[in-house]
């Protein structure tokens, strides 16, 4: 068995090729600013909502999601224009307790915001 001395590789997010990615709101989606924070609308047109809907079922045909004071900032912040480190380093000077695992949060957030709820959409 051989013995090195080498150190593990430890995953550096400030190196992450993501952070030169610039995402911008997708057009399609309807949202406004209340009390300093986001609140998206999002309709609720799944076939089965519909059906039951026609049940005389009490399934709305909006929801209202409020996003909290960090998440409000970074959707603001995407404009189609500043990176993801622009954006990380704008949260971090706006917010001091949010620089603790920052890019590794944010990286999460925006693939979350781009690939599940579509709300954003890579522009580079």
């Amino acid at each position: 068995m051989k013995v090195t001395n080498k150190k593990p590789k430890v995953y550096d997010a400030t190196e992450d090729p993501y952070l030169n990615l610039i995402f911008m709101k997708n057009p399609n989606i309807n949202y406004q600013k209340k009390e300093g924070q986001i609140v998206v609308t999002k309709k609720q047109n799944h076939w089965t909502q519909r059906f039951f809907r026609k049940l005389y079922f009490k399934i709305p045909e909006q929801t209202y999601i409020t996003l909290d004071k960090y998440s409000s900032f970074v959707f603001e912040q995407v404009d189609g224009s500043k990176t993801v480190r622009e954006i990380g380093q704008e949260l971090a000077a706006q917010y001091d307790e949010a620089s603790a695992q920052l890019y590794d949060r944010l990286i999460l957030y925006l693939n979350y915001l781009d690939k599940e709820e579509n709300w954003i959409q890579l522009v580079k």
